[in-house]
């Protein structure tokens, strides 16, 4: 599955003000690939992706395979982002304590 976990932790670790600057970083990416039909779970996991470059092609599917979370469609594009990346996080932070029990 993952080549080296700890690789994610930035997601799952940050601090709030780089929180803040990851979820803003991410919803604009979002934003400039968005529409009405679009799947923001997908566009998120792109752009964590595409930001992170340690996710390869294996990680971002079977993040997309283990991520269960319900995103309101009718709250602002920000707020939908957010949880998905903390859906994100959880996962790979749960990826890491495997990794490190290992």
């Amino acid at each position: 599955m993952l080549q080296n976990q700890s690789r994610h932790r930035r997601f799952g670790r940050a601090r709030p003000d780089q929180q803040r600057q990851i979820v803003e970083s991410i919803t604009a990416a979002v934003r400039d690939q968005h529409s009405s039909d679009a799947d923001v779970e997908a566009l998120v996991l792109s752009a964590i992706a595409q930001q992170s470059g340690s996710l390869d092609t294996p990680d971002v599917l079977e993040l997309r395979t283990q991520l269960d979370v319900a995103v309101d469609e009718q709250a602002p594009l920000r707020q939908q982002v957010q949880t998905v990346l903390a859906a994100s996080a959880s996962i790979m932070a749960r990826w890491d304590r495997t990794g490190r029990e290992a």
